[in-house]
């Protein structure tokens, strides 16, 4: 993650302020300073993203959703939070009351319709993320959608819907996307992760369900799910780099064809589930 100070950033050489580029508050590191932290979004048009020719020898822009998790705690944190802003400036440039024009307030964190003056804040759309194990807690049950590299598996997740809870949610997506229902009152919540691609939430839960019940899987969702052994994905975990990018993971598969899973890396919630299920 790229951190420019201040004079750097107002460097006429650099020419960032000359851009159209946006600037959000992100807030205020803790440190000795109390160094005020500010994003800059450079993607004048995120269908054709470029970097300023003055950047472009030294940087370069990288999918946050899969380099995100390799970053520092620190840097991980910073690199979804300007995201989320992005992602909601980019989309938000009419009122959602009357359709007039929005200006941006409060060093971008808040936008206010030019013309009735109705303020809106950037949206978070809840969305569950489940660990299932077995009931004798010695398989996992993972699943592979369209978009992930061949062999990647990783916990079911889905929207919450309004007026379900988180636990319901858990037990809707788990019926709806592989067939089975979990156990009463197995649900424990875990932790959360933003996730902003675009304005998602994390909710982290882990749950247990009968391994012996046949999966019933919705394939408009789903290319393949299935339970693993604890053995299975150990053997798994000890694969290091970004799995989530298709040539990390064709690579992992070439350098070990016999492998029967790839698990999302360290740094997302889904490993983060999948571990804790490891550790018990």
């Amino acid at each position: 993650l790229s951190l420019l100070s201040h004079p750097e950033v107002s460097d006429p050489s650099m020419k960032l302020t000359a851009t159209n580029s946006t600037k959000t508050f992100l807030g205020i590191l803790n440190d000795a300073s109390q160094t005020p932290v500010f994003g800059y979004d450079l993607c004048t048009d995120p269908a054709t993203p470029t970097i300023p020719t003055e950047l472009s020898n030294s940087y370069q822009f990288v999918d946050t959703r899969t380099s995100a998790p390799l970053f520092s705690t620190l840097h991980n944190a910073l690199a979804l939070h300007a995201s989320a802003y992005a992602q909601w400036q980019r989309r938000s440039k009419h009122c959602p009351q009357c359709g007039a024009p929005q200006s941006l307030t409060d060093h971008g964190t808040k936008l206010v319709c030019t013309a009735c003056q109705t303020p809106s804040w950037p949206r978070q759309d809840p969305s569950m993320i489940a660990v299932i194990s077995s009931r004798c807690r010695q398989k996992l049950l993972l699943a592979r959608s369209p978009r992930h590299a061949e062999r990647l598996h990783t916990t079911l997740a889905g929207f919450v819907e309004a007026g379900e809870t988180f636990e319901d949610a858990v037990r809707r997506e788990t019926y709806e996307e592989v067939g089975i229902r979990i156990d009463a009152d197995s649900v424990r919540y875990i932790g959360s992760q933003p996730w902003p691609f675009p304005q998602s939430t994390m909710i982290g839960f882990q749950a247990t369900a009968d391994d012996e019940v046949e999966l019933t899987i919705d394939e408009t969702e789903i290319v393949s799910a299935r339970w693993f052994s604890r053995e299975e994905v150990e053997r798994a975990a000890r694969v290091e780099g970004p799995t989530m990018q298709k040539a990390v993971a064709e690579k992992a598969v070439k350098d070990d064809p016999s492998i029967p899973l790839l698990i999302p890396p360290k740094g997302v919630i889904a490993r983060k589930l999948i571990d804790q299920w490891l550790s018990e």
